[in-house]
């Protein structure tokens, strides 16, 4: 015999109300699923632009610690900073084809940030212009243990940023993406002789924007695309010190806002402006991959300028520090002078 309602199937109704329940959980699970897989995304793009600038802190020390300085009246380290379009023509910049690169205004020239709540200037609040710092000097760090005959002898290097594709040439038509990208320049022990001990002479500069064709050329001024060190780094600077007597550290530079020039020149005692640094800060910014991608698209004028902003240099300036990091490393210049 059947027992009366044992065939009774769902209602209309209860079917309704399972979907909506499942399609609750199911948003509840994509919702946690998505926020998990952005942190994690955030997370990694935070790590990558860590290790990046690990890597080139960790370069630029080695090359500072080996700095060289000869009290022969050359000059052995320079740094500049440039915040006009104009400084870009011989520097390997990609400014073609783009409406919105890094912003050049003043307000973006931050050399002495304002004072924390310490009441002290950090250099990670400083900002180093349009092209960021250029920093170039004399090194005995060897490129490899099997160079010259295993000795270390004196080259030319130097830092600087550049925006350009990732790869191929530097060229408007060039559909790979473009980014800001930390360049080390390293010329050859014996073409450092050739051009001569003064990191400012006229044999380290260049006189076109095309890169050199070759990592061995002298020109510092407009890097190799070989030569980049990590790449998403839209800012690059230094603050130099010399050590007082009594251990503390006298600020070299940058002197005042204005100083966007140090140079370096070998004597027994040189003023503040032309005294070899015993003590560096640098400071490097470098964006996550999103937000170099965020800034890619600002820069190609595929999105609009949000209200919010007043210009585009607020709003450049907005995302990028939104999505990047800052370190300061302090490192010894162990040949710097007294």
């Amino acid at each position: 015999m059947n027992r009366p309602g044992s065939n009774r199937a769902f209602t209309l109704l209860e079917l309704l109300v399972a979907a909506v329940i499942t399609l609750m959980l199911a948003g509840l699970v994509l919702a946690v699923s998505t926020g998990a897989l952005d942190l994690w995304r955030r997370t990694q793009g935070d790590s990558t632009a860590m290790a990046e600038a690990v890597a080139a802190l960790d370069m630029m020390e080695r090359d500072l610690q080996a700095a060289l300085h000869q009290p022969d009246g050359r000059r052995w380290l320079a740094v500049s900073v440039a915040n006009d379009v104009s400084a870009l023509a011989n520097r390997g910049w990609l400014t073609t084809g783009a409406v919105r690169h890094k912003p050049a205004a003043p307000d973006r020239l931050r050399l002495w940030p304002e004072p924390g709540a310490t009441g002290q200037r950090r250099p990670a609040d400083a900002r180093f212009g349009l092209t960021g710092a250029w920093l170039r000097f004399f090194t005995l760090s060897a490129e490899s243990a099997g160079e010259a005959g295993g000795m270390s002898l004196p080259r030319a290097v130097a830092y600087q940023i550049a925006r350009r594709p990732v790869r191929g040439p530097v060229a408007a038509g060039n559909p790979a993406a473009t980014r800001y990208q930390l360049y080390r320049s390293a010329v050859t022990v014996e073409t450092t002789m050739t051009a001569g001990y003064s990191i400012t002479a006229t044999a380290y500069g260049s006189t076109g924007n095309n890169p050199a064709a070759q990592r061995a050329a002298s020109t510092i001024m407009n890097p190799n695309s070989l030569d980049v060190l990590a790449t998403n780094v839209i800012d690059c600077g230094v603050w130099l010190y010399a050590r007082e007597s009594d251990g503390g550290l006298r600020l070299l530079y940058p002197a005042d806002p204005g100083d966007l020039v140090h140079e370096v020149v070998g004597g027994v005692l040189p003023p503040d402006a032309e005294r070899m640094p015993t003590v560096a800060d640098l400071v490097l910014r470098v964006l996550t991959e999103e937000g170099a991608t965020r800034l890619a698209a600002l820069e190609a004028g595929l999105v609009a300028r949000p209200a919010g902003f007043a210009n585009d240099a607020a709003w450049w300036w907005a995302v990028a520090e939104a999505h990047s990091r800052v370190l300061v490393r302090r490192v010894e210049v162990k040949g710097g002078g007294r």
